[in-house]
């Protein structure tokens, strides 16, 4: 779709409302059926981005409504990454700075006031280094003789930096799997059953938390780790930059 004909059509919201008449849901309905709450649906339907959440977690309840609603899910979400998220990230122009002058013009400075400025620079240069010079004198031991300290010092400035690489994610139902993807202490999937091939992918957290509701079949990639996963039960699995583990199951609320 040119952009000329994205301005013409209807807006995200319009078509998402009228989808959903055309098909006599009512909003109970539709949160029963995408396991999104009532609110977040009725703001994706009045285009009220300030209510919702992260953009990211809005491209993924577009899918999960737009499929619903028998829409194309992932072209509403590319819709909304065009006209929402562009716009916001656009960097502002750099301003352009251009010399003033007074109506009545202005005179530069004096000769003789900038010499004397500059000698004032001098004079005080040279006093700052005298003071320097008088307080670092032998009454203070020579840190570099102390290597013990030195040492001690060096590993106190430079503590070691937890493992904290923010890493993307994604998630491949095989089959039907009510899944529940936690990242940044917010719900990515909310607890959503999803068909085999309703590929969901998130990034720009260091650490996330799968839950497999009633077990099911998911393929999950974590940074460079990709696992099949396909417990018999309720399962829980963590992902980070090292890899993904199985944990005690953390469900079944989400987050």
């Amino acid at each position: 779709m040119s952009r000329y004909e994205e301005q013409q059509a209807p807006g995200i919201g319009a078509t998402l409302k009228e989808a959903r008449r055309r098909l006599r849901m009512d909003i109970k309905e539709a949160e029963e059926r995408t396991k999104i709450r009532t609110r977040y649906l009725r703001a994706l339907e009045a285009e009220d981005w300030e209510v919702l959440p992260a953009p990211a977690y809005v491209r993924g309840f577009l899918r999960t409504y737009g499929q619903i609603l028998g829409l194309d899910g992932e072209a509403l979400a590319d819709r909304y990454r065009r006209t929402q998220e562009e716009p916001a990230t656009a960097a502002p122009p750099e301003p352009v700075l251009r010399n003033r002058h007074s109506p009545g013009g202005s005179r530069p400075p004096s000769r003789g006031g900038l010499i004397a400025a500059i000698a004032a620079a001098i004079v005080v240069l040279v006093a700052v280094r005298a003071a320097i010079g008088l307080t670092s004198g032998d009454d203070e031991p020579d840190q570099s003789k102390r290597p013990g300290k030195a040492k001690e010092a060096k590993r106190i400035k430079n503590p070691p930096k937890p493992d904290s690489k923010p890493i993307d994610i994604k998630v491949e139902p095989l089959a039907s799997t009510r899944i529940c993807l936690v990242g940044g202490g917010e719900a990515l999937i909310d607890s959503q059953v999803l068909t085999a091939g309703a590929t969901e992918k998130f990034g720009g957290e260091s650490k996330y938390r799968l839950d497999l509701i009633g077990g099911g079949s998911v393929r999950v990639q974590a940074g460079a780790d990709e696992q099949k996963l396909e417990p018999g039960g309720n399962a829980s699995y963590e992902a980070d930059s090292r890899g993904i583990e199985e944990i005690d199951f953390a469900g079944p609320d989400c987050p």
